[in-house]
């Protein structure tokens, strides 16, 4: 049993309320406080795994001093790092208060907001959270483990989000979570040996912006620049630990000198990674990561081999540490402090996360974890994702970053088409950034010394957010030209970028070639290119193919196909996902080919022109060694 604070149990094992379908009752949360108590300012909550099965977290939150108007309660609607209103108030299963011993009733405002009486001396509530969402935004739970953000589970009392917030992880009761532990970067206060017991956040800001993982996981620690770091492991997997320590400390020791030491992390910075069959995605936090990977992305045991999934491993700890300086302190001044009701807008995104998608992977060349010939594939192949998609020309990196919330966290089957990723188009310009400053100032300054003055900017200021210009300010200043109309093609136009002039400035030579297969995508050639192409994505679909993405231009689209269409034969043959490539390389020498497809349950037919597939699969090779090594290999912040 873990240290655990003076509460009332939230449920006991066996008793009536511990089964979901219990029928549940105001309860007393607390008992009123004796006369002349000094009540200390503070937001205290307490929660723990009430039924495992049932996917649900109970959480007990007690406010000392209510809002004596009524106090408001409110659960966020977007987590920070993931721009999209996500409605976490949805999985509220049933929510409850008191007030000196006495039930209260709470009036729903909105979708994720109640409030509570006039006139309360304190206030308890008590609530139920679904969590059955594997992803790193939100909440999981089931009798293998638990994880959540503060977003998903801890409501916030308006008005008080600047006083303390303390919290309670109690441990179940349940069978299954029999030797549990928990992980997490909030600072603890009194915590047992397995990690349950009492924590504290200065704030609210800083309560939810640290994601808890509890259950059996394993768990190692290492050092990196004088900084404390944890590898936290969830799932089924057979992996080299020791390597992956070794890969993650040369990663973060880079990186805390790159911008200075010490680190701006307090206390310790901790990897939580969630290992499954499929899944890839990272959300940053002000002390920590939550990562979610495949078995396949981590090294195999005695394989000293650097695979293609295991540097994409690398890269995603990367990203994500990066942005413990560029986007969890350094950050858009329409997010300090974060406004977690509605969408906050903001044309930065090309800068936080594109700069974040340019150093994740150069830094790890940079630090010597990955050859440059790995690099120069990677690199080939980010120019080779934007080059493919024609929304690079209908929409702006800005307009991308600003419409994050309406377009790019929810796309269709016609995204390719229509929006360009402000990850992608904002690493290139980046790059493109990078040699502007090297050209102007002789190798002298570079985007690196943007990023650190924008860092320096940050501990001067006390942590103020920047202004939707500054970036640019900043770096025109560095270079010591005006840089005005690059930044009116890059951010504010839809014309393509100087990536040829740009990559020769950075040692490189960046030329473009037709596809060799559906799987291609970009690098050095390794075959003869397609004699014909589709023009679509595609996906596997019983009795034919069916198609997932129709790209502007392409055959497919000329022939009147769309996104959903099931194509069932080619020149009155039928197709297969392993077989259509083949079959409509066997039409190249004709000019169109008859196609059949059903659309809404209906056959249609229609001529499909035979086409070559585009030039447009990148591939950058090394044109000048010493450029290369300069920027590449011997950039500021190398270790000693």
């Amino acid at each position: 049993m873990g240290i655990i604070s003076a509460k009332i149990p939230l449920c006991e094992a066996g008793s009536k309320a511990f089964h979901p379908s219990a029928e549940r009752q105001p309860r007393v949360l607390s008992k009123p406080h004796p006369p002349g108590t000094e009540i200390a300012l503070s937001i205290e909550y307490s929660l723990h795994v009430s039924h495992p099965e049932a996917h649900e977290f109970t959480v007990e939150m007690h406010i000392s001093e209510p809002d004596a108007r009524g106090q408001v309660l409110r659960l966020p609607n977007w987590i920070p790092g993931s721009y999209m209103i996500r409605d976490f108030a949805k999985n509220v299963v049933t929510i409850d208060a008191a007030s000196d011993g006495e039930p209260v009733d709470l009036v729903k405002l909105d979708k994720s907001s109640w409030q509570a009486p006039a006139g309360l001396t304190q206030l308890s509530v008590h609530y139920v959270i679904y969590a059955w969402d594997l992803s790193v935004r939100t909440a999981h739970l089931d009798a293998n483990h638990g994880f959540f953000n503060g977003t998903s589970v801890f409501l916030m009392a308006e008005g008080q989000e600047q006083v303390t917030h303390k919290v309670t992880l109690e441990p179940s009761p349940a069978d299954a979570c029999i030797g549990w532990q928990v992980a997490t970067s909030l600072k603890p206060v009194s915590v047992d040996a397995d990690g349950f017991g009492d924590y504290e956040s200065p704030d609210y800001d800083d309560l939810i912006d640290h994601p808890v993982e509890m259950g059996r996981f394993e768990r190692v620690s290492f050092t990196a620049a004088g900084l404390e770091h944890e590898l936290v492991l969830t799932g089924r997997y057979h992996t080299d630990i020791d390597r992956i320590v070794k890969d993650l400390t040369v990663i973060c020791e880079y990186q805390i000198r790159f911008f200075g030491e010490p680190s701006p992390v307090e206390g310790k910075y901790v990897f939580l990674v969630m290992v499954v069959g499929e899944g890839y995605g990272g959300l940053e936090h002000r002390a920590s990561t939550a990562l979610l990977v495949s078995r396949d992305d981590l090294p195999v045991p005695g394989d000293d081999t650097l695979s293609e999934k295991y540097v994409q491993f690398l890269g995603l700890c990367s990203h994500e540490y990066f942005h413990t300086w560029n986007v969890k302190r350094i950050k858009p001044a329409v997010f300090v402090p974060y406004k977690l009701q509605n969408e906050s807008y903001t044309e930065l995104l090309w800068f936080f996360e594109g700069m974040t998608s340019y150093y994740d992977d150069l830094l790890l060349v940079r630090c010597g974890l990955v050859p440059q010939e790995t690099y120069l594939t990677l690199l080939s192949r980010l120019v080779t994702r934007v080059q493919r998609g024609s929304g690079r020309l209908v929409q702006t990196v800005t307009e991308s970053s600003f419409d994050a919330w309406a377009k790019f966290y929810k796309q269709d089957e016609n995204a390719p088409n229509a929006i360009v990723s402000y990850y992608a188009k904002g690493a290139l310009v980046a790059a493109c950034l990078d040699a502007k400053i090297r050209e102007a100032t002789s190798g002298e300054k570079s985007l690196d010394d943007v990023m650190i003055t924008l860092w320096q900017n940050w501990l001067a200021t006390g942590g103020a957010g920047i202004e939707e210009q500054e970036p640019q300010r900043i770096a025109a200043d560095i270079a010591g030209v005006d840089l005005s109309e690059f930044f009116k093609l890059a951010l504010y136009s839809t014309e393509e970028l100087p990536l040829e002039e740009a990559f020769s400035t950075l040692g490189l030579s960046l030329s473009y070639r037709a596809r060799n297969d559906a799987a291609d995508r970009g690098g050095e050639s390794s075959g003869s290119a397609l004699p014909a192409w589709l023009g679509a994505n595609l996906a596997a679909a019983p009795g034919g193919v069916k198609l997932t993405h129709v790209f502007s231009g392409g055959a497919a689209l000329e022939a009147g196909l769309a996104a959903g269409d099931v194509v069932v034969a080619l020149d009155y043959v039928s197709v297969s996902a392993s077989s259509i490539a083949n079959d409509l390389n066997r039409q190249r020498s004709e000019e169109v080919v008859t196609v059949h497809y059903f659309r809404l349950g209906e056959l249609h037919v229609a001529s499909l022109p035979v086409r070559s597939p585009p030039v447009d699969t990148a591939v950058l090779s090394v044109s000048e060694p010493e450029r290369f090594a300069q920027w590449a290999l011997n950039a500021k912040g190398a270790p000693e």
